[in-house]
């Protein structure tokens, strides 16, 4: 469930919908097991909690890590929004109003109030993306922050576009969020984090989250795009590429496209280690197996967005330089 964005998120942006709605039906096939997980866990009193591995029926799949990652929950919301932009239906938003409900229900009861800093934090315990952190540590990471963020403020638009009021717990959380770990002025991995992490391998060495913060996500409220920029080319210089596979490369691509470097982007979809074998096979990492399709869905979402472009940006196919390079593009939607 964490890999579904990649998997198939791009079908949205190059309109396949009946591919993509395929598989979307995961989401209320799976509610009532996800319901049920949130309460089990911890006794969380509201919402459904998504899990990282499910087996078909939606129960959890065994692992150390899965009741500990929480980057996934909000890409239902990501999901339903996509659908919306296509529809602009009434059918679409009470098609998706329970599962956006319960998505941001469960975010909002996750995350706890700090009774010395008046914010509510996300964890402990909890893994980061690149699941590299220890979880009794790992506190406020920015990424999933700024996901939070996101995620929060998509769930309370729906509930206006269907005219019903937006849960005040909703809105609470969203606007006293922890605010996003710096350290030397740039953003870290989370907070508490040791200062010299971007000289220390352990941090430095899988999934480069920090640049989602404005690239993969677009500009939220808790982001500041300076910081974004200036925390994106210190991933591209201090961490460990040559760990990184996959749908690292089309997300560095996206932050560098984001942030107005556009020859960058293109670099990184034309990476060395991002390889794809003689059948096409989008090829692993030192820690998955071959084909590693995250990689091709990745990629696909990528090109759809510096092609198509995004929220705010201009100009045509605002992702690819402007010289050398001539675009065409048709049947793309705008990433947010």
């Amino acid at each position: 469930m964490e890999m579904f964005f990649w998997h198939s998120a791009h079908w949205a942006l190059w309109n396949n919908w009946d591919l993509l709605d395929r598989a979307s039906g995961s989401y209320a096939r799976f509610l009532q097991t996800s319901i049920q997980r949130a309460q089990v866990q911890e006794n969380y009193t509201a919402g459904a909690r998504w899990s990282k591995m499910t087996d078909p029926s939606g129960r959890s799949a065994p692992g150390e890590i899965n009741e500990l990652l929480i980057w996934q929950q909000p890409h239902p919301l990501v999901f339903a929004e996509y659908e919306y932009r296509a529809a602009r239906s009434r059918a679409t938003l009470e098609k998706w109003r329970d599962i956006v409900r319960v998505t941001a229900d469960w975010m909002a009861v996750y995350a706890k109030r700090n009774e010395s800093t008046g914010f509510f934090d996300l964890g402990p315990p909890m893994y980061v993306v690149s699941e590299d952190t220890s979880p009794n540590a790992t506190r406020n990471p920015a990424f999933e922050l700024a996901y939070w963020r996101f995620g929060l403020e998509h769930a309370s638009t729906w509930m206006e576009r269907l005219e019903e009021d937006v849960p005040k717990k909703w809105s609470e959380v969203r606007e006293h969020l922890a605010p996003l770990p710096i350290e030397n002025g740039l953003y870290a991995v989370y907070e508490g984090i040791p200062s010299d992490f971007w000289d220390t391998p352990t941090y430095t060495n899988d999934h480069p989250a920090l640049v989602g913060l404005y690239g993969w996500l677009p500009q939220t409220a808790n982001v500041s795009l300076d910081l974004a920029k200036a925390t994106a080319e210190k991933v591209w210089r201090s961490w460990n590429i040559s760990n990184c596979w996959g749908w690292d490369f089309p997300m560095l691509a996206m932050s560098a496209a984001r942030n107005g470097d556009a020859e960058k982007a293109v670099e990184w979809l034309l990476h060395p280690l991002f390889q794809f074998d003689d059948a096409g096979m989008p090829v692993g990492g030192v820690r998955v197996p071959t084909p590693y399709f995250p990689g091709s869905g990745a990629l696909l979402y990528a090109v759809a967005m510096m092609a198509g472009g995004w929220d705010g940006s201009n100009g045509t196919a605002p992702g690819f330089p402007s010289q050398g390079w001539e675009i065409r593009e048709e049947g793309i939607s705008k990433a947010m």
